[in-house]
């Protein structure tokens, strides 16, 4: 039977409720967020509360999208999903290599190495977070890992990354989904035949940021017509676009029959979270940009589909 493993222990897809795929609510330093201060997320009070408000506005699950050595702390997202009452699924793989210092363990790995890595993290324990880059920690914590975590820069899947990524979409035989970071959706076609020659199953995959362009509708229908669930996680963050062309674009790829493989999330950062200081919060989902949809003429069904049912169905394989 299939579940959701998520922090605090596996549970029913049909128990996720209103569901967010892509977010970031705890994350030490790193390198990246030394030049940009918004990607730490470090305060387990602020973050705590956030995820108090987003289970008061009916929010039941979301996954949190920063991976191993990259800043994530397994015991602290275990800690807050349990204080907070919110379902929250880890993520085991890599990002960007520019969140990793230059002495960092996991550069030494090579295929087999990072493939073992991940495995271990989803069907044994995640490694503890630790401030010391250089030393990976002896023994796993008791907290699984629920999905990999992918990521290619705009120039795509080439030297390392083509060794990570088939390192991460190898590991989803693990029996959970793969979340691929992309910049605007630029070169993730080869990316995903590389993961599809690696045994990855379209419906097993979910490719996230196409929508920080929303004009050019050409990238988003070429990358859904491979299968893959897009997830739309550009809503509220207007250096990008408005809302409004984020409803133009979800009109469109509802109208070519993509209703079902669309999801929706926020991407949180500290500039964007309201306990934070920031602009808005992980409530705007429910409190702002679903009443939007809605006003707009979209049908409760598929609201349900952008925030439960498809998630429902990614999980379910």
């Amino acid at each position: 039977m299939f579940h959701v493993q998520t922090v605090s222990g596996p549970i029913a897809p049909d128990a996720l409720g209103h569901s967010q795929i892509h977010e970031h609510i705890f994350v030490h330093r790193t390198p990246m967020a030394e030049k940009n201060p918004a990607l730490r997320l470090d305060d387990p009070a602020r973050s705590l509360e956030e995820l108090r408000a987003y289970r008061a506005a009916g929010g039941g699950f979301l996954a949190d999208a920063q991976p191993v050595a990259a800043g994530r702390d397994a015991e602290r997202l275990g800690a807050l999903s349990r204080e907070s009452g919110v379902a929250v699924a880890a993520s085991t793989g890599y990002h960007l290599l520019g969140f990793y210092p230059a002495d960092c363990w996991v550069h030494s790995l090579d295929e087999e190495g990072l493939y073992d890595l991940y495995c271990g993290e989803l069907l044994e324990g995640m490694l503890p977070w630790r401030p010391e880059p250089d030393r990976r920690p002896a023994q796993p914590t008791a907290f699984r890992a629920g999905l990999v975590k992918a990521a290619i820069p705009a120039e795509g899947a080439e030297g390392r990354y083509a060794v990570l990524l088939r390192a991460a979409a190898r590991a989803v035989r693990c029996g959970v989904p793969l979340m691929l970071h992309t910049e605007r959706g630029e070169n993730t076609l080869p990316a995903l035949e590389l993961c599809f020659r690696a045994g990855l199953t379209p419906e097993r995959l979910i490719v996230c940021h196409v929508d920080r362009q929303a004009a050019d509708f050409g990238p988003h229908d070429a990358i859904a017509a491979t299968g893959v669930y897009l997830d739309y996680d550009t809503i509220g963050r207007f250096k990008y676009h408005s809302d409004e062309e984020e409803v133009a674009l979800l009109r469109h790829m509802c109208e070519r029959g993509y209703t079902q493989r669309l999801l929706l999330s926020l991407d949180t950062t500290a500039q964007r979270m309201a306990a934070y200081g920031g602009g808005i919060s992980l409530c705007y989902l429910l409190e702002r940009f679903l009443p939007r949809l809605e006003a707009a003429g979209f049908p409760p069904g598929t609201l349900a589909d952008f925030t439960v049912l498809n998630c429902r169905r990614l999980f379910a394989g």
